[in-house]
């Protein structure tokens, strides 16, 4: 029986070469959503949230 994940991708250059960490406090949102995933592109270098991101 295999296992398949799904590979995370921007939705704006449809690159995988992301990375996948917890967004933490910020100025506007305060601590409302600190512990959401949040990916940043390294090809584009836009930041994302998890529910953004396109999935294989």
């Amino acid at each position: 029986m295999t296992v398949e994940t799904k590979q995370a991708k921007c939705p704006y250059c449809e690159s995988s070469d992301l990375t996948k960490k917890k967004r933490g406090w910020t100025i506007t949102t305060g601590i409302f959503g600190m512990n959401k995933m949040q990916y940043q592109c390294h090809e584009c270098g836009k930041k994302f949230m998890e529910k953004a991101a396109k999935f294989d």
